[in-house]
């Protein structure tokens, strides 16, 4: 590798995923001037833009970061595919485009931890300011943010019929599934513009696009983080087979993920010291909390075999397809639309639950056991059952000193078995859903776990052996003020100046429901601190 040159700005913001580029966008709004290294390429393949693509993204060779986890104990001895977005936009342009804010309960758990400035009173304004949601309560929903969110266009029967079967079954009906209250049934918000994704870097970036005081790189593969004493001063990088170094006369920013963020600060010092040792890295600062902390949604699937309907199976096998492509080419709906869910539940497992627990995620369609990217030939549906407040903790961890090599990533799924009781009581919910007679008149068979899965020990056994990630990694740089905390709450690495981290990874607690728009916002509400600093 060759010897190149050093460029300087105010801020060099590390990763162009959800929160970065939201952070580019509104810093040099602000006069500053930003570096913005994404390891990854342009957004330029239509599989990004089109909302379909969605599931050839995963596992894409070059989108995708590919991670994987160690074998987890608590999933049957599997390693679980963790898929992460590896350009402009980063997951926001790979991920299923659902729009969920999370519950207020969530923001105010944070805030009463100690994280002052980030209860949902505190958050509400970063919300507002990144959406333009046309419906619901204006005091509540924005309206001229830069990311168009919009429910579906085209909604299948099918999906009416489960909302209807959902209220049948004693869920109350959300008009706005971000609005207030937040706990029923409700149709999915994407962020989706018409017929197009609305990714970070299609919204915020774009706007941001031949402003002088913005230099985006990609393919810029950062190395490592630069540090004089406790004062870190800017990142060495990788670029086209030459070596590099962006300087922060500011700050450096750290946006990589709650798997590339915890990485990088490890590698370059910042971290447990003692598996950093035997990992080969030279220890800055013992920091037992980076990396530690990981949480993440594991969901298992209810499927059902389904007559008299019409489902994404048929509509994606010709020549049914053919009228799609044309519906999505002339007129921008149909199935090329729809993203991951098209309905959702939020409720609690037990009355005795403080706040909702289960996320059920309604999909008008199926997938093959054998691969779950490939839809079954028969009409089908599936109901996630997602387990939306963890108590099991995970860790992501550095297995050499060479930032190339993958981190160790052990999600430790059901480790604690309250995760497990929860699931299994959200699947005889979703039964319970699936049973109710608006719906019941179109299930022709129980397909997984099967009607033989009766006992909670056979429940179980589905949850452990077909259960996977909702990829809502989070937690892995926790703000807070305690002794594990890594950020304080003005998202400052503890003991250290001119580092901030601001993506997922910060999050105390993972929030309730996807997390894609909780990760925008604190893109948003991170600039607006940075900026109120440096005042």
């Amino acid at each position: 590798m060759t010897a190149g040159g050093t460029t300087q700005a105010d801020y060099v913001i590390v990763g162009a995923g959800s929160a970065g580029c939201v952070l580019a966008e509104r810093l040099t709004a602000a006069g500053a001037s930003v570096i913005l290294l994404e390891a990854g390429p342009r957004d330029l393949s239509p599989l990004i833009h089109v909302p379909a693509g969605v599931a050839s993204l995963m596992g894409h060779k070059t989108y995708d970061w590919n991670f994987e986890s160690e074998p987890e104990p608590g999933a049957g001895g599997r390693a679980i595919r963790l898929p992460r977005g590896r350009t402009l936009g980063g997951t926001s342009s790979t991920n299923g485009m659902n729009f969920v804010r999370g519950m207020p309960a969530d923001f105010d758990a944070w805030a009463q931890a100690g994280c002052a400035g980030w209860g949902w009173d505190d958050v509400l304004p970063s919300f507002k300011s990144i959406e333009a949601y046309a419906y619901g309560d204006a005091n509540v929903r924005g309206r001229e943010g830069p990311i168009a969110v919009e429910p579906y266009r085209t909604v299948l029967p099918i999906t009416h019929r489960f909302v209807a079967a959902a209220r049948e079954a004693g869920f109350d009906y959300l008009e706005d599934l971000n609005g207030d209250p937040r706990e029923g049934v409700g149709y999915s918000q994407m962020s989706r513009r018409g017929r197009f994704r609305q990714s970070t870097a299609r919204t915020f970036l774009a706007a941001a696009k031949g402003r002088p005081n913005l230099r985006v790189e990609t393919g810029a593969f950062v190395t490592r983080l630069l540090f004089e004493g406790r004062r870190c001063t800017g990142v060495a990088y990788a670029r086209n087979g030459v070596s590099m170094t962006a300087l922060a006369g500011r700050e450096v920013l750290l946006s990589a993920g709650a798997i590339g963020s915890p990485h990088l600060l490890q590698v370059s010092g910042v971290g447990p010291a003692g598996p950093l040792r035997a990992a080969g890295v030279d220890v800055l600062a013992d920091m037992p909390g980076v990396g530690r902390n990981l949480s993440d949604h594991y969901c298992a699937p209810l499927s059902y075999r389904v007559r008299d309907a019409l489902t994404i199976n048929q509509m994606r096998r010709w020549p049914r397809l053919g009228w799609e492509l044309l519906r999505y080419a002339f007129a921008g709906t149909g199935a090329l639309t729809f993203g991951a869910t098209s309905a959702s539940v939020f409720c609690r497992s037990r009355p005795q639950a403080e706040h909702p627990d289960l996320q059920l995620m309604f999909f008008p369609g199926s997938f093959q056991a054998a691969n779950v990217r490939a839809f079954e030939d028969e009409p089908g549906v599936r109901v996630s059952v997602s387990l939306a407040r963890p108590r099991s903790r995970g860790e992501v961890m550095a297995r050499s000193a060479n930032v190339a090599q993958p981190p160790s990533v052990s999600l430790n799924y059901l480790a604690d078995p309250d995760d497990l009781a929860v699931l299994v009581e959200g699947m005889r919910i979703a039964r319970r859903i699936f049973a109710s007679p608006v719906l019941a008149r179109h299930v022709a068979q129980e397909v997984a776990p099967g009607p033989q899965a009766q006992s909670d020990e056979a429940l179980a056994a589905h949850v452990r052996s077909t259960g996977t990630t909702v990829h809502h990694l989070a937690g892995t740089c926790a703000m807070g003020v305690g002794a594990g905390a890594v950020v304080d709450p003005r998202l400052r690495l503890r003991g250290f100046t001119g580092l901030r981290v601001a993506d997922a990874s910060i999050m105390p607690q993972v929030t309730t429901g996807n997390i894609n728009a909780p990760t925008i916002m604190i893109g948003a509400k991170a600039a607006a601190i940075i900026l109120e600093d440096a005042r």
